[in-house]
């Protein structure tokens, strides 16, 4: 299994959202799972950006922003 830090895993989101420690998880592990079947994180950003979801400037845009990416992974097998 690949290692690294929740910081490491999440780096392509890095300073486009406002996340408490518990959505830093929820998003590492998203990021984990989307690159151990080979979804493109990087496709999932622009999509979202694109459509306005990021960046986000506080808590609340950001759960919605998670939301939508767990909705991208989620849906790309």
């Amino acid at each position: 299994m690949q290692g690294g830090t929740e910081t490491e895993k999440t780096d392509i989101f890095e300073g486009e959202m406002v996340l408490s420690e518990t959505m830093r998880m929820q998003l590492a592990q998203m990021c984990t799972y989307a690159r151990i079947e080979g979804i493109d994180l990087s496709e999932i950003k622009r999509k979202l950006t694109d459509e306005g979801l990021l960046p986000c400037s506080d808590k609340a845009s950001s759960k919605k922003a998670l939301a939508e990416i767990y909705r991208h992974v989620a849906c790309s097998f």
